[in-house]
């Protein structure tokens, strides 16, 4: 027997770890919305004492508090007590690097029922939340305040977690007025503006989202912040020398895409850039977080991928750019340069 054979996992044990994805994925979301986290800290605290504080059944409670901390989330000691993990920690809502609305967002009924649809979007390749809704996602979300809160917090804890990988990654310099389309709350061009001291931004994102950013998302910037709202399939803001997009063009098809990317290299100078900030599926045969969010692309969005680097190629020069190179960051999210033909 070679040594590939003797480590071999068993293959239904391998199955069953695989099926078991549901009951973290849920675990996870419902503690997160619970707020328990928020309750806890690196010294062991009562179950009773955390189901008190969240209005939960503690004997529920437990049982999916102890499930967790078999994979790390909490630390479980004798008498039924928890403490933070450092993963547990990420879902602190005030931790450095949250991860809270992210989890919630998850269990939320948008992306959740679009999964009930699976094996149709298999047969069909249509999308589940259209399936499940009748509607495209952005059109159920925006029916749905509450989701789609939970939707804008969870995009601006992703946009500050990539915030400081990209700008440690990529050189800005040279850029005097950069757009973040579709930026959500601002979170990445808060990152991008506070380390280019002498660059100028401009937020664009729909009206309903773009109301919402906080007051002091752009604190240390003043006069070199704007903001702006409107659809990207409609126009970008004007004089700019660079675009930035974040985990905007792996929610569309490559028509939707070419409309927002023609509408950009026609307002850019002779030496102006497009960045996408997206994963890059390669050919790494193993497990990668390009390839189960493709899933989630595949399930939540009509036409939405995330792509190869062929595939960034082809999707950008059918829209007068080239694709430049592609800069890796300490993150998944990758820096991907176009520019003009």
């Amino acid at each position: 027997m070679t040594d590939k054979q003797e480590s071999s996992p068993d293959p239904q044990k391998l199955l069953g770890q695989l099926l078991s994805g549901k009951q973290l994925t849920y675990s996870l979301s419902g503690v997160a919305r619970l707020g328990v986290a928020d309750h806890m800290s690196a010294m062991p605290i009562a179950v009773d004492k955390i189901a008190a504080k969240v209005g939960a059944h503690a004997p529920s409670l437990y049982r999916v508090m102890r499930m967790l901390a078999s994979m790390g989330v909490f630390n479980e000691v004798h008498g039924k007590r928890f403490a933070l993990s450092p993963a547990g920690e990420l879902l602190r809502s005030d931790a450095p690097g949250s991860m809270r609305y992210i989890a919630m967002m998850f269990g939320d009924p948008w992306t959740t029922r679009a999964y009930e649809h699976f094996a149709d979007c298999l047969r069909t390749g249509q999308d589940g939340v259209s399936k499940a809704y009748g509607q495209h996602v952005f059109d159920v979300l925006a029916e749905r305040p509450e989701q789609l809160e939970t939707f804008q917090a969870a995009m601006t804890s992703s946009s500050t977690l990539a915030g400081h990988a990209v700008v440690s990654a990529y050189d800005f310099g040279g850029i005097m007025r950069i757009a973040d389309v579709g930026g959500g709350h601002g979170a990445l061009l808060a990152s991008i503006l506070r380390h280019y001291p002498n660059m100028q931004g401009v937020l664009f994102d729909r009206e309903e989202i773009v109301s919402g950013v906080p007051e002091d998302q752009f604190a240390g910037c003043d006069g070199r912040i704007a903001i702006e709202s409107g659809s990207f399939f409609e126009r970008v803001p004007d004089g700019c020398d660079a675009y930035i997009m974040k985990h905007i063009i792996h929610d569309w098809s490559d028509e939707h895409c070419r409309t927002i990317l023609k509408l950009m290299r026609e307002k850019l100078p002779a030496n102006g850039r497009v960045l996408l900030c997206e994963m890059v599926v390669t050919d790494e045969p193993g497990p990668t977080p390009a390839k189960m969010l493709d899933i989630e692309m595949l399930l939540v969005t009509v036409g939405g991928k995330e792509r190869t680097k062929h595939e960034f190629a082809e999707l950008l020069g059918s829209c007068g750019l080239h694709l430049s190179r592609i800069v890796a960051t300490e993150r998944p999210i990758c820096v991907i340069e176009a520019m003009c033909e």
